[in-house]
This record gives structure tokens, sequence and C-alpha cells, in this order.
């Protein structure tokens, strides 16, 4: 059974219970549009069955919700009161646009409380499936499957995009995430394959990953923590647990927001954000525990990428590499807000357009070694965030939009 199969007539809509007939309608429209045919014309026998189906609960849906003699009797059915209207401003007082992800959050936190898991799981997945990384969604998610003994259901391949070459996974979820993201996602967060997701979701090689922005940060770039000297010439050791080089969409999501994506490009991953969206991420989770190595190249243009280390919903470290100015970046985001806690220009760094950098971490308890090139940039000891198995590739745009594409990435154990 599709997830959706267990979400009200409002929630497969995506509008609240209270919804004006005209909300319904455009929500109807939206929705429709997302699964018409036409858009899984190159997908899978299997995603295209499973569009169709989902185009047929969202007329079901509308044509009960379209009805207001029917939607009374459905509210009644479903134990709310009769329908009423939300209340129109007063003239020249503006309204704050709806936000359908808060409604369909709160419905979950009700079936949830109610101890009613499966509907509870059924909106978390709706939620996770829009934006994988939003608010605590993921969490609530595993919550609720575990309360309600539900199984997680099996990913759907995303459809072939053959025009440009995309493979696509799903955090997938999370994921993200980031994710987005993403994020969302991302996925995110997990299981196996959310977006990122439990492999692509939430949670890693069971993965989490996703997509999702995260503000800027909120104090000037300063170096707040002054590197240690270190010596160069650090290779990366350690038995790898984990490889990935991006040829095949196994473990990483592909989704997009507004003003985002993540996903797969040839021989590489890629996130893509405009400026003013914040940080976009998708994440996994490393075999290995809290305490492991971590290594990716990282190619961006148009801003900064890197490391997502100590992912924990909103809070985590980034370790971001800007080649134009030859400069790495350290912040700490969390609680809504986010710290430059290292930012320098290093000799380490590879310069100019087009240029390929390798960014690892080596992650120990609370000691944290940032390696460039083999060179180790960095290090110190941070108890916030703390220390979590969760990790992932970030971006966030300096210039018009950011294009960070990843390649390589390693998980070491700390031999």
């Amino acid at each position: 059974m599709d997830e959706f199969e267990n979400l009200d007539h409002y929630a497969v809509l995506g509008v609240h219970p209270n919804a004006t007939a005209e909300e319904i309608k455009r929500a109807y429209r939206q929705q429709i549009a997302r699964y018409h045919p036409d858009r899984f014309a190159t997908a899978s026998p299997e995603e295209q069955a499973r569009a169709s189906r989902r185009a047929q609960r969202i007329n079901e849906a509308y044509a009960i919700l379209s009805d207001f003699a029917a939607r009374v009797a459905y509210n009644r059915k479903l134990g709310r009161t009769a329908v009423t209207a939300h209340p129109r401003p007063a003239p020249g007082v503006q309204t704050q646009p709806r936000d359908h992800l808060a409604e369909l959050y709160a419905q979950a936190r009700d079936h949830l409380e109610a101890g009613r898991h499966l509907q509870a799981a059924a909106t978390l997945r709706e939620i996770q499936r829009i934006n994988p990384f939003y608010r605590d969604s993921g969490a609530l998610l595993a919550r609720a499957e575990a309360a309600g003994h539900i199984a997680t259901p099996p990913q759907a391949p995303a459809a072939r995009q053959p025009d440009r070459g995309r493979r696509t996974l799903l955090l997938g979820g999370v994921a993200a995430l980031f994710l987005a993201g993403a994020g969302v996602a991302g996925w995110a967060l997990r299981r196996q394959g959310e977006v990122a997701l439990n492999s692509a979701t939430a949670a890693g090689p069971q993965s989490t990953a996703g997509s999702a922005p995260t503000p800027a940060p909120t104090s000037a770039p300063t170096s707040t923590l002054q590197p240690t000297p270190v010596s160069t010439g650090v290779a990366e050791s350690g038995t790898v647990l984990y490889r990935e080089d991006f040829t095949r969409a196994a473990r990483w999501p592909s989704i997009q927001g507004a003003g985002w994506s993540v996903g797969f490009a040839p021989g590489a991953y890629q996130i893509t954000a405009t400026q003013g969206v914040g940080n976009i991420w998708a994440f996994n989770t490393s075999p290995a525990g809290v305490n492991f190595l971590v290594s990716v190249d990282v190619e961006v243009s148009g801003g900064r990428a890197g490391l997502l280390l100590r992912f924990n919903e909103r809070n985590f470290l980034a370790y971001m590499v800007d080649p134009l100015e030859g400069s790495y970046r350290l912040l700490r985001s969390g609680g809504g807000r986010s710290t430059v806690l290292i930012e320098e220009q290093h000799s380490a760094v590879i310069v100019g357009a087009g240029a390929q950098n390798r960014l690892a971490a080596r992650l120990e308890n609370e000691r944290i070694s940032l390696r460039m090139n083999g060179e180790e940039v960095a290090e110190l000891s941070l108890a916030d965030p703390p220390p979590t198995a969760r990790y992932g590739m970030v971006a966030v745009a300096t210039d018009a939009q950011v294009v960070a594409l990843f390649r390589d990435l390693v998980i070491r154990s700390l031999d």
C-alpha cells in the first residue's frame, strides 16, 4: 500500500481542514499538475503506476472537499465540526501566506499524540516527500513507525532525466535536508534511502541525507577559534568502510526545492543553490558511529562547499572551501543561529575556477582535525554540537548561484 493511501483528503491536497473553497481548488490544481502522466513519461512502470494512483486519490479528495454537503459529511466521519471559513481580513490588512507543511506537521503531531501511529506515519512521510528536513519530521516518523510497528516502505526509483544525464534516487530519506536542502534533503533521517536520507533521508548507510536551507551566519566572518599549527603531508589512513563514486544512484537523494537542488551529475553528486536560500545539504550516517574519517573531492563555483559534520536536526558543523578566495571556513549552526568559528586563507587550498580540493575531517569524540589536500589545516576540540554519526555534503551561494560537484566520498575507521 502506498503511504498516501492512509492520508485523509485534506492531507492529500495539503490543505488545512478549514481551507476555503478557493484554497482547495488551488491546492488541487497544484497537486494534480505534479502527478500528470506527462511528467512521468520517462519514468519506470512502477513509478507511472504510483503516480496514477496518487492522481486518483487527489481527484477523490477534491470531489469530496469541493462539494459542501459531501465535505460536511466527511468532516463528521473524521470527528470534526462543520466546515468553517477563515475570517476575512479588514480592508488594507495583509495576511501571512499559508504554511501547508506546518499544517501537515500539526496534523501529524495530533495523530501521534492520539496514538494513531499509522495516520501519523503517513502524514509524516508526505512531509518528508516534500521536504525531508522539515523540523523534526524525520525523528517523529521514526517514532511513529517504531510505536506502530510499521515497516518503512521501499523507495521507488525516481524518474529518469535523460536530457540532463541526471541519475536519481529516492532521502531519502534527510536524510534530506538537506534537502532540502533538500535537503530536502533529506531526505531527511534514517533508514536507507531518505534524502539522503537514511541513506538519503535521515540516516546514512542506513543512511540519512537530505537537503534543506539554514540561515546565513549571524556574525561577520571572523576567526573565533585559532587553528593549531600542524605539520603538512597528512595522508588519509584507516580501513575503508564506505566509498561512493556517485556513478550510480545508490545512497543519496535527488530532490529540489525553491532555489535549490541536490542530485546526481555525471560521475559526481551535485548541489546547487541560489543566493539567499542558505546552506543546502545532503547527509548520511557513518557505519563507524561517531568516530571516523570522512573525505571528499569538491569542485565549486559561485560559493563555498564541503563537508557537513555532526549533523543533528538543525545543529551541525560545515567545513567548506572557497577556491576563488583561496580560503576555508568552519561554520557552526545551532538553535537557528550560525557562527563562523574559523575562516582563513591557506596555502593548502588549490585556487582558481574549476579547481578541485580534497577535504577531509577526522572526528574522534570531541576532537576534530580538518585536512585540505593532504595537509592538516586545523585541529580543535568542540563539545557543541555534540558528536554524531551523521555527515554529509553542503554548499552555500556567495554569488548568484553556487554549483558544487562532489566526487570520491570515503568513510574510514580510525585505526
